[in-house]
């Protein structure tokens, strides 16, 4: 509380000093009795899984604003699935043929985003036999991604295996494929179709740069957990769909598909479940340890048994023998992923 001014009060007519310093009376103020416990609306708590939540939202808006600069689109979706996932480089491609106009009804109809999950979900499987989608938006990644001040948790994740799952579990980020990401209110959204003659596509609003920097932190833990030449993310704003490429020099942004309407989302992942791992990102020269390679490695580093263990083999130069390293898996960091791709670790 900051202390009150003085008055000083002086004799005007014969320029005496002052004969007192008296500090002003304040009226008494009547306090109105308290009706309620008022009810708490702060997005911490209507709104749990956003990018609102509470002590995130800064690092999140940070993030999302400085990987803007390196975003490149909107680029058509149809020359976007022919540059990165195209037919020619799939051995025995069968063309998509079972999508339709309304194919996604019960999504697009969902009353609140979390019930939106399942139902594309079961839709999105059956164009994309060989895919696992799990819903893991309330399951965070608690082991991969320590190293984060807010918590991983997507809201659909992608795995290749195929196994059938728990429909809700959690995510782990060092096997995911393709990361999916939802938003139900239009001022989430990060991009927007450009005027006529205009490169820009961004909105730079905070809720946009809050969803922005939520699915690059996303990019940013795949990347940093698994070592990939590119990855893979679809982001969702109401009955719109945008599919982004990242790699370490930037992002590459489709044009907005309306996804039911239009066959390119569904074709995305039709092409990509039939696509190798290289053509999906991985990078094929490291390899899972087998389970005698790891142990050994494990030993010797002195890791706890729960690391996964990966290796590379370096290949012969003048007539040496290969070499191969058992090293352990990266851990991701919370920082844009452009540019950091080397990572030290022992082997």
């Amino acid at each position: 509380m900051f202390p009150l001014p003085t008055v000083q009060v002086s004799d005007e007519a014969g320029g005496a000093p002052p004969a007192e310093q008296k500090t002003p009376e304040l009226p008494p103020q009547i306090l109105a009795p308290p009706n309620d416990t008022p009810i708490k609306r702060t997005c911490a708590t209507m709104q749990p899984f956003t990018t609102n939540t509470r002590c995130r939202d800064t690092t999140i808006n940070a993030m999302g604003n400085e990987i803007r600069g390196y975003l490149v689109g909107p680029m058509p979706a149809e020359e976007f699935l022919e540059e990165f996932l195209s037919p020619t480089t799939i051995p025995d491609y069968q063309p998509l043929t079972s999508f339709s106009e309304g194919a996604f009804d019960s999504t697009v109809s969902a009353a609140q985003e979390t019930s939106a999950y399942n139902p594309f979900i079961n839709t999105m499987e059956s164009f994309a036999p060989g895919l696992s989608f799990i819903d893991t938006h309330s399951n965070a990644d608690k082991i991969n991604c320590k190293a984060f001040s807010f918590q991983i948790k997507p809201d659909v994740c992608v795995y290749a295996d195929g196994i059938p799952r728990d429909r809700q579990s959690s995510c782990d980020i060092s096997t995911t494929e393709v990361v999916v990401e939802f938003k139900c209110e239009p001022h989430h959204n990060p991009f927007y179709t450009p005027a006529d003659g205009s490169s820009r596509f961004i909105s730079e609003t905070d809720k946009a740069m809050d969803t922005l920097g939520q699915i690059t932190s996303y990019a940013a833990a795949q990347l940093g957990a698994q070592y990939r030449t590119h990855a893979f993310s679809v982001l969702i704003v109401c009955e719109q769909a945008y599919i982004l490429r990242w790699d370490r020099e930037g992002v590459t942004v489709s044009s907005a598909i309306y996804y039911n309407k239009e066959p390119h989302l569904a074709e995305f992942f039709h092409r990509y479940a039939q696509a190798s791992p290289a053509v999906r990102g991985v990078d094929t020269s490291v390899t899972l340890a087998s389970v005698e390679e790891a142990s050994l490695a494990r030993l010797k580093l002195d890791l706890p048994a729960s690391w996964r263990m990966l290796k590379v083999t370096v290949p012969a130069v003048d007539n040496s023998d290969p070499i191969t390293l058992i090293f352990p898996a990266p851990q991701p960091v919370g920082r844009t992923p452009i540019g950091r791709c080397t990572r030290t670790c022992p082997a």
